[in-house]
């Protein structure tokens, strides 16, 4: 089976909440966004849209839809094994980057852990 008759087969129950957590996480971060930049009045309102609006919608959206697909991903390996006596080692490191991925996309920390290369709670 190819990966575009994976992502055909996608629920729709499935593709209903990655688009709600998608969009709330971009609603989140556009305010944060907001938050950030409404104090300086040297920037135009055309300026901040194009320079941090748009980018945290697409950052959002995009890795939030990645870690649902990586665990969409995870569920058909998980699926379509005999056993999990037989796991290879490629798979088993493959499976633990894609659990790892999906699950930090669900909860909103994997733009964080892209742009600073550590979950945010985690000090220097």
């Amino acid at each position: 089976m190819s990966v575009t008759d994976i992502i055909m087969k996608i629920p729709s129950w499935y593709l209903f909440i990655m688009i709600l957590f998608s969009l709330f996480y971009a609603i989140r971060g556009v305010m944060s966004e907001m938050k950030r930049y409404e104090r300086d009045e040297n920037l135009s309102v055309l300026f901040k849209v194009i320079y941090a609006y748009i980018q945290e919608i697409l950052f959002k959206i995009i890795f939030t839809a990645s870690g649902f697909i990586a665990l969409l991903f995870v569920n058909y390996i998980f699926s379509s094994m005999k056993s999990i006596n037989e796991i290879g080692v490629g798979t088993a490191i493959i499976l633990i980057f894609l659990i790892i991925w999906g699950i930090s996309g669900i909860s909103g920390y994997l733009p964080f852990l892209i742009v600073s290369g550590k979950f945010p709670m985690i000090p220097k």
